[in-house]
């Protein structure tokens, strides 16, 4: 049995927005997985993603049997016909 538990989420956050977490005034993220849930997680994992836009694409986030963090990934990175990154 697999004790490891995926999520995964997209995220649109201009870098504007995103400065506040990196600062750390701001200290978690809220966001709805692609399943529809609400997930709630320290900003400070997302840094390695930021880029001078800010922090865009899908992720998949792996927790263990404790919902304790383990890793995190970018699985994908593309914008729609609007702009809107996916």
């Amino acid at each position: 049995m697999e004790d490891t538990r995926r999520i995964q989420f997209s995220l649109n956050i201009p870098s504007d927005e995103f400065e506040a977490y990196y600062t750390g005034d701001i200290r978690s993220i809220l966001t709805r997985t692609t399943t529809g849930k609400t997930v709630r997680f320290p900003a400070s994992i997302l840094r390695k993603f930021l880029t001078h836009k800010g922090i865009y694409g899908s992720f998949e986030m792996a927790l263990d049997k404790n919902n304790k963090f383990m890793s995190i990934e970018r699985i994908g990175q593309k914008q729609n016909e609007d702009g809107i990154w996916l």
